[in-house]
């Protein structure tokens, strides 16, 4: 039994798809930013986290030095050998960077079938697109990752429900097997992606409701501001890159060598700290914009005492911490 058919028995979750290394773009073949990855159980969470293909330890999205060539991940995902000691590899990954983009979309997929909605958003894109390596108990394919070239994201917003943009201080697992075929290359156009970030980032109010009367009650105030307001303060201030690496949800601040906070769970602490300053403590605020931001996870809306969430745990503790 290979090692890592041994750890997806024991977390006891379906194994993911095998790697069809010959369909991967050369545009990100050319790059050196492999990494090889695993399934690890981190604070109650099924995790992925990036392994140096040179050394078998965590890698870290941030740190060149720990990535490697097309080559080396292919090598390390086939032998399941990193520096001549076997280690339990699930998959090959890329960390994103400068100008390419990507797009997550979780539980997009059911029984086969991809549904209406990413459906649109796959023709408007019209780019490389392939099935996550994550499968159901029929071993059925259930996200996407949709991979631009030569673009930038036009704000600062990483998640919504269950859509997320990157572009840097992030790694995406590569699968090769792509929804066209045969498979398309990464599109560079920035204007269609442009107008689906503003379409997905942005608010749904409706006029016929009490959230515009609150919402401009809300504006009156001087100490108000806007969700891009605040992130526009928030990354100029003196500890913009501190925050900026927080909000993208960069994996290196809890994982690999140098990281600065010892779990997830404190990153998120941090970043609601400082959702708080930049809010003047509006809760509710904080909550819609980390909701948005790349710490965002499952773990935000699970009860942890009676009907009380992680998250409104994390907001309160804040709170108290910075009442003090």
């Amino acid at each position: 039994m290979k090692p890592i058919e041994r750890v997806t028995q024991e977390l006891m979750i379906p194994p993911p798809l095998e790697v069809n290394f010959s369909a991967i773009p050369e545009v990100l073949q050319s790059r050196p930013q492999w990494v090889v990855w695993t399934y690890k159980l981190i604070d109650g969470e099924i995790k992925k986290p990036p392994i140096d293909v040179h050394t078998g330890r965590t890698a870290s999205v941030t740190r060149s030095s720990t990535w490697g060539s097309f080559q080396d991940a292919q090598r390390a995902y086939e032998t399941g050998m990193i520096a001549g000691k076997p280690v339990a590899i699930a998959g090959v990954g890329f960390v994103l960077t400068k100008d390419i983009v990507g797009i997550d979309i979780d539980h997009c997929i059911q029984n086969g079938t991809i549904s209406d909605d990413t459906s649109l958003l796959l023709a408007a894109l019209s780019t490389y697109t392939e099935y996550s390596p994550s499968t159901d108990t029929n071993g059925l394919p259930t996200g996407l990752h949709v991979w631009l070239a030569k673009v930038s994201l036009p704000g600062r917003f990483r998640r919504k429900d269950n859509v997320e943009m990157y572009q840097d201080g992030r790694y995406f697992t590569v699968t090769g097997h792509a929804i066209q075929t045969p498979p398309v290359p990464l599109s560079t156009d920035q204007h269609t992606l442009d107008a689906i970030y503003q379409h997905i980032f942005t608010p749904n109010v409706q006029e016929n409701t009490g959230v515009v009367v609150a919402h401009r009650a809300e504006r009156r105030s001087s100490l108000y501001r806007t969700d891009e307001e605040v992130l526009e303060k928030a990354y100029h201030a003196k500890n913009g890159e501190n925050f900026k690496r927080h909000f993208e949800g960069d994996y290196s601040l809890w994982e690999g060598a140098g990281a600065r906070q010892n779990s997830h769970s404190n990153a998120d602490f941090e970043l609601v700290l400082m959702l708080l300053y930049w809010t003047n403590k509006d809760t509710i605020q904080v909550d819609r914009l980390f909701r948005q931001s790349g710490l965002m996870r499952e773990k935000w809306d699970r009860k942890v005492k009676g009907n009380e969430t992680y998250g409104e745990r994390i907001i309160q503790d804040a709170l108290t911490k910075g009442n003090r």
